[in-house]
């Protein structure tokens, strides 16, 4: 299997990894893409012939199906893996928290399905030569036309959404523009949130992007985990772990793709380099960011509310008098039905609870280092205004509403981690250029939130998916110039 060079290999598929895939193989080429996670069994993927799949963490499978990893920062305790068909992994630091998740789709399958611009117009300006705002225009037009994108309406007949729920509340300004969904409205508005949805109401990249594509150019090895890359003359040897058959296997391509979600590729990069398979990248590991996360709970229901019944996210507000009010997401304990055993009496107090989450642009100024073959994540919520900006507005919100918001400011955790291997000109402060080409690696490619130069301060998916988009461009048009130098 995979004995002979492949043309293009991807390191992931998730928002980064399935973008290019999809554009390169309906550009005509031939891709391989490996994916370290199970296909999952949804509603959507039902009718292909799928071997490697698994369930989400629903019902029974929640204990089993939950975790697939847990890692501590520097190494202090060797890396645990729960079970490879797990959907999440924990990766605890000193200075942040993060939480990621596996499979086919990649974070497709837990994110709140938001598909949103960065906060900042001009968050791709001056940021390396070639890259501008208008210039990555089409690129998002590009994938919210094939995410379905659109806000939630009226006429969907959805319940709880934020501006008819919490339109009259005081201390919130619910009247600003509401975030598109990748959504397929009209059906079932329950158990579609952070654990997956099975009935595929959330629109996810295995079904739109990926398994179309499997008999017109594109090979998914799923349950393919890639350690190491090492650079050679014709182009790259990967080493990969196939966790179905517990073998190791070498492959060989002649262009590598990195979308291995952030940490992961940062942990495949460090690792490449310090084994001499990657020359040295001075700037890997800078420029990190937990895209100013901050998550809390808020009893904003009475009795007779229930507000886990919903889209993925019911919609955004501010806090009114706050001048420049963080913007803060709300969602229902949507999927609570899904965890067995759940005793009786939290089922009925989730019905009245509402999950926040706060985003917004931290300066991006944390520090990855690798120590005992792992990641250490050097984050310091004093140096981020943002968050405790963030907190001021939790708190002022309980105030204002005399019941309790729950949170952790002592805590940094983010779902969102990005940068390590940024984008810019000089590799001193940069990993990959204008193109996303890591800097002296000819053909070697990172295309996922690592690459982000910045935090979006807003749901990151998008920038991602449109980062991607554009280097598949740059891609092609190597190929099309027959492999002209970058």
């Amino acid at each position: 299997m995979m004995a002979s060079c492949i043309d293009t290999l991807i390191i992931g598929s998730g928002f980064g990894g399935a973008v290019v895939a999809a554009r390169l193989v309906e550009a005509g080429q031939k891709v391989t893409l490996l994916e370290r996670g199970a296909w999952r069994e949804t509603a959507a993927l039902k009718d292909y012939p799928l071997t490697q799949r698994a369930p989400l963490p629903h019902g029974k499978y929640f204990a089993s199906h939950l975790l697939r990893q847990v890692s501590v920062g520097g190494g202090l305790v060797q890396r645990k893996v729960l079970n490879t068909n797990g959907l999440f992994d924990i990766h605890y630091d000193k200075g942040m928290t993060s939480i990621c998740s596996s499979g086919v789709g990649g974070g497709s399958h837990v994110y709140l399905a938001m598909n949103t611009r960065p906060l900042l117009a001009n968050y791709w300006d001056n940021r390396a030569n070639g890259l501008s705002a208008d210039n990555m225009e089409a690129h998002y037009q590009w994938i919210l036309s094939r995410m379905g994108s659109r806000p939630a309406q009226e006429s969907d007949n959805i319940v709880n959404l934020v501006p008819q729920r919490l339109g009259d509340h005081p201390a919130l300004d619910t009247k600003i523009e509401q975030p598109a969904l990748g959504f397929r409205f009209g059906h079932a508005y329950a158990n579609n949130a952070f654990l997956g949805d099975a009935d595929s109401h959330k629109v996810t990249l295995d079904s739109l992007l990926l398994a179309p594509l499997l008999t017109k150019g594109l090979t998914v090895y799923a349950q393919h985990e890639c350690l190491t890359i090492h650079q050679q003359q014709t182009g790259y040897r990967v080493e990969v772990f196939d966790h179905s058959e517990q073998k190791y296997r070498f492959l060989l391509a002649k262009r590598v793709v990195i979308a291995a979600g952030t940490l992961n590729s940062l942990r495949l990069l460090f690792r490449s380099q310090a084994l001499g398979g990657l020359a040295q990248m001075p700037a890997l590991g800078k420029g990190f960011s937990g895209n100013g996360d901050v998550f809390a709970l808020w009893q904003a229901g009475s009795k007779g509310d229930d507000f886990r019944t919903g889209t993925p996210t019911l919609g955004r507000f501010k806090l009114r008098g706050l001048p420049d009010s963080p913007m803060l997401y709300a969602l229902g304990i949507n999927g609570i039905d899904q965890i067995p055993l759940l005793p009786a009496f939290l089922r009925r107090s989730a019905k009245s609870w509402l999950a926040l989450v706060g985003m917004g642009n931290d300066e991006a100024n944390g520090r990855v280092t690798w120590r005992n073959d792992e990641l250490h994540i050097n984050y310091q919520q004093a140096k981020n205004p943002i968050l405790a900006h963030i907190y001021h507005a939790l708190d002022l919100l309980s105030q204002h509403d005399k019941k309790r918001v729950w949170f952790l400011p002592q805590r940094a955790i983010t779902v969102h981690p990005l940068g390590g291997a940024r984008v810019g000109n000089h590799q001193q402060d940069s990993v990959v250029n204008a193109k996303g080409q890591v800097h002296g690696h000819r053909h070697l490619y990172v295309s996922d939130g690592s690459a982000l130069p910045a935090a979006t301060g807003s749901p990151p998916s998008m920038t991602i998916a449109a980062w991607a988009s554009h280097v598949s461009q740059h891609i092609l048009s190597e190929i099309k110039n027959h492999e002209t130098d970058i």
